[in-house]
């Protein structure tokens, strides 16, 4: 009887570790999905909701992260909004394959800003051509 009883307390125990190791790896893949991803969310607010202005790149930078062969870049760029003082942003952004040539420093765009919160940018165009893919 000790045995069968010591066996049900095994099975249980393994049971309750691997639901705790599965948690543990949904969470961490969850966490790591929006850090990769999240900007995406914040960029789409800014680019409905944002005020329009012109500016030029300052740097470019690989984030390491890819998304269907598209790489996400780190884009610090000068906004000189009309009528306002210039002022520097950050914002990440997947480059489409074929327009990564396109984001190096001095190249102009058009950005979509939060007049509340200026470190929301969003870029609309580089080159007049629609950012991202």
């Amino acid at each position: 009887m000790e045995i069968a009883g010591f066996t049900t307390l095994i099975v249980i125990v393994s049971f309750v570790c691997a639901g705790i190791i599965t948690l543990i790896t949904l969470g961490a893949t969850g966490f790591f999905i929006y850090r990769a991803f999240g900007g995406m969310m914040k960029n789409n607010n800014v680019l409905k909701t944002g005020v329009s202005a012109p500016g030029v790149i300052l740097s470019v930078q690989d984030t390491g992260t890819t998304l269907n062969d598209n790489p996400q870049a780190r884009v610090r760029m000068r906004v000189m909004p009309m009528g306002q003082d210039a002022f520097e942003a950050e914002t990440t952004i997947f480059v489409g394959r074929f327009q990564v040539a396109m984001y190096v420093p001095n190249a102009p765009v058009m950005v979509r800003y939060d007049p509340a919160d200026k470190t929301k940018v969003a870029i609309e165009t580089i080159n007049g051509m629609p950012a991202g893919f």
